[in-house]
């Protein structure tokens, strides 16, 4: 990663934007992938020697003073240069959603239109609204997939939560039925024995509503089991999903269906 100076005439010719990557020597594994301008690549170096051991440091850091510590140092490799900031931005973007096991914290520029299988832009752009007929359910919106165990039933726990590309149906359900701050007494009122999983918009699935279980900070989970054909399924899944638009300034990740 050194030398610790990049000549104003190597900037200036490699500006005004670039897109660099930071190689471990030892694999020639990339490990960062970035934009900058100026000898913004040459900030990593300085910022893993300014940090000491710890929990404060990224990954970005802790990987650089472990190849220096075996007697390597980091390689800087410039990618595409001579950019303007938007087409850089389109750059680094590409490459992170190219590239996997990079220790970037943050997603690359535009990441909701970046790198995703066929299958979910289909979905995405694909999906009719649901009807303002389609039959009351509650609406459980999934955010994106943590890995994270949680027990769900004595003996039983699922080992995340949200939604991912490819998951299994049985994570599915398991994200979608619990845990929420949600009454029981209500959907029964409501006449709701349904529920729709939700990811950005688009409806993933549709499942019965069965017992209901209770944790002991009050928040409660219900049995579930996936419907995949049928009227209902047709009027929430069908082929693509639904979209749903929910109302302004929504933000319980339960809602019951149809809107008030």
């Amino acid at each position: 990663m050194k030398p610790n100076h990049l000549p104003r005439e190597v900037a200036r010719q490699l500006g005004p934007y670039y897109v660099y990557a930071l190689v471990d020597p030892r694999n020639d594994t990339i490990f960062y992938v970035g934009k900058g301008t100026g000898a913004r690549l040459l900030a990593h170096g300085k910022a893993a020697d300014l940090t000491a051991p710890g929990t404060g440091q990224t990954a970005k850091q802790r990987l650089i003073r472990e190849i220096r510590s075996t007697g390597f140092e980091p390689r800087i490799d410039v990618i595409r240069h001579g950019l303007t900031e938007a087409q850089a931005l389109l750059v680094e973007a590409s490459l992170i959603d190219s590239l996997g096991n990079l220790t970037n914290i943050v997603a690359g520029h535009g990441a909701g239109v970046g790198r995703r299988p066929l299958d979910e832009y289909t979905q995405r752009y694909g999906a009719r609204l649901v009807s303002p007929n389609a039959p009351p359910v509650l609406l459980v919106r999934l955010g994106e997939w943590t890995d994270r165990d949680m027990t769900m039933q004595r003996g039983y726990k699922r080992r995340g939560h949200g939604y991912r590309t490819g998951m299994t149906d049985r994570e599915l359900l398991d994200s979608t039925r619990g845990w929420w701050r949600v009454s029981p007494a209500s959907v029964e009122r409501k006449g709701i024995e349904h529920a729709a999983a939700v990811h950005e918009g688009i409806t993933r699935a549709v499942m019965t509503i069965g017992k209901w279980h209770q944790r002991t900070d009050g928040r409660r989970a219900f049995d579930a089991e996936l419907i995949t054909s049928g009227v209902l399924h047709k009027a929430w899944v069908g082929a693509h999903g639904k979209r749903v638009v929910l109302p302004t300034g929504a933000q319980s990740p339960v809602i019951y269906w149809p809107f008030k």
